[in-house]
């Protein structure tokens, strides 16, 4: 019974969302998916809840042990009288009507029983009361579970009704930037608030608004999208060849001599037992016999044959699409737009490489750093929390990229993309930090910067990244420079 309203709860409550943002849901399958999940989770901890919380196991354990005991032995007139008690006492505590001169009465009855007979007299009554007394706790669990169950459903249904109306709204936005509303929250981690929803407004507006930023994000989206690795792999592979085969249909030569009657092939010295009277019976009996001596003649036919054989073959493989860090620039020189238009972009690309599900880690950083690694299960509410804090202090990269280049020693970050995005008003890097740069570099890792600022010419130090992009915001241009050091 209990599982059974558990399942009718989940039922209503995915027809009530369905029926309301139905169209939402089909458009996600990664957020209709959480939605499952969420309903998943919500059935076993309701049937924890209602197993854990019964309110009547104490009477229930009475009961089975008084059941035990009526069967077993002879109940004394005491005895049953404890029993009616406990029972009137259960239907008090669950609110359950009771005629209790029913049930003194037939204590009264059984008296009577016990003065003519030597048997057990409340055997009957032990009966009717164990069963009057389990109906009175089935119904109590049945009236309780409702009850519970209605405050469970309606929790769940408001959480599940606020995140979608959210996800409404931000909906168009997402659409703009080409993201899955699904990425946008983790039902497992809390939804977002008012607080959030005002914040990723203010970043998605830029990237949405600005076409200028909006290509430079599909373009960062990219870094390193998809790559190949070579293999050698022997395998086994069909070959048609062609085989010569006997043809017995076929009477094209002589291949021998066989034993038979077929007198259009008889050999000639076969044929010359007919030339006289007597050896011609010799012939007939011959024939007969099928032993005359003839020549076995047939033909040659090319047939297709299929042969596995093998064979070293070279393997293209998609590889698995690498890690990502990010280092987001959040001094005093980067105060205004060009933070917001730096935290906008991070805001993108962290919920790219979950879509692509991508190890992500950012780097929040001026002259300190604060991290956070979405390499687990992290809500949308956490990655626009962490974006949401400033330092406002000076610009020192050293700590942030040394920190990164120790990340990338971790095997989940092996072989990672960096990318730095900052203004670069910055002095330059310590010599210890350009050789690890340099030394992972050669592990496999590419390093990529963003800068924001209109005075990149004068005030950028040379370059260390493989690849780099210059945002005016001012102009909403975007500016690729290559080998720009050799330029200078």
């Amino acid at each position: 019974m209990q599982i059974d309203h558990v399942e009718l709860s989940v039922k209503n409550i995915k027809e009530d969302i369905n029926e309301k943002y139905g169209y939402l849901l089909d458009s996600s399958s990664i957020l209709k998916e959480k939605v499952e999940e969420r309903c998943d989770q919500w059935r076993e901890d309701a049937n924890n809840s209602l197993i854990k919380n019964f309110p009547y196991y104490e009477s229930q354990n009475r009961l089975s042990k008084w059941s035990s005991n009526s069967e077993e032995r002879d109940i004394t007139k005491e005895k049953f009288k404890c029993a009616i008690d406990e029972f009137h006492q259960m239907c008090h505590q669950s609110r359950s009507p009771v005629d209790k001169d029913f049930w003194y009465k037939q204590l009264e009855i059984d008296d009577q029983i016990a003065g003519e007979s030597s048997n057990n007299p409340y055997k009957i009554g032990c009966r009717l009361l164990s069963r009057e007394w389990q109906k009175v706790i089935d119904k109590a669990r049945n009236d309780w579970e409702f009850e519970q169950l209605y405050h469970y459903r309606n929790s769940l249904l408001k959480e599940l009704m606020d995140l979608l109306k959210v996800l409404q709204q931000l909906k168009p936005v997402a659409d703009s930037l080409g993201l899955d509303p699904g990425l946008l929250v983790d039902l497992s981690k809390g939804s977002l608030t008012a607080q959030d929803l005002k914040q990723f407004k203010r970043w998605a507006q830029y990237l949405s608004e600005d076409k200028g930023l909006k290509s430079l994000c599909e373009l960062l989206g990219k870094i390193r999208q998809i790559e190949f690795s070579e293999k050698i792999e022997r395998v086994q592979i069909a070959q048609n060849i062609e085989v010569l085969q006997p043809d017995i249909n076929s009477r094209e030569e002589i291949v021998g001599v066989r034993m038979g009657r077929d007198l259009e092939n008889v050999l000639p010295s076969e044929k010359a037992l007919l030339a006289d009277v007597q050896t011609s019976i010799l012939f007939d009996l011959k024939y007969v016999e099928s032993r005359l001596m003839c020549f076995d003649m047939n033909g040659m036919q090319t047939i297709q044959e299929e042969k596995q054989i093998e064979q070293d073959q070279l393997i293209k493989e998609e590889e698995k699409k690498g890690p990502m860090i990010i280092c987001v620039d959040t001094s005093g020189s980067m105060m205004g737009m060009p933070e917001t238009i730096a935290k906008a972009v991070s805001l993108f690309i962290a919920n790219k490489a979950r879509n692509d599900k991508r190890s992500c880690y950012l780097i929040n950083f001026s002259t300190g750093i604060n991290t956070l690694d979405l390499s687990g299960e992290i809500g949308i509410s956490s990655i626009i929390d962490f974006l949401s804090m400033s330092f406002h202090g000076g610009t020192d990269a050293a700590p942030a990229l040394d920190h990164a280049l120790h990340i990338m020693k971790k095997d989940e970050y092996k072989k990672a993309d960096l990318l730095v995005i900052s203004d670069f008003i910055m002095a330059g890097l310590p010599n210890v930090v350009l050789k690890k740069i340099e030394a992972q570099r050669k592990s496999g890792s590419r390093f990529y910067s963003l800068i924001i600022d209109q005075a990149y010419m004068n005030l950028r130090q040379k370059s260390l990244f493989d690849q780099e992009w210059i945002y005016d915001p001012q102009k909403s241009t975007v500016h690729e420079l290559i080998n720009f050091q050799s330029k200078m």
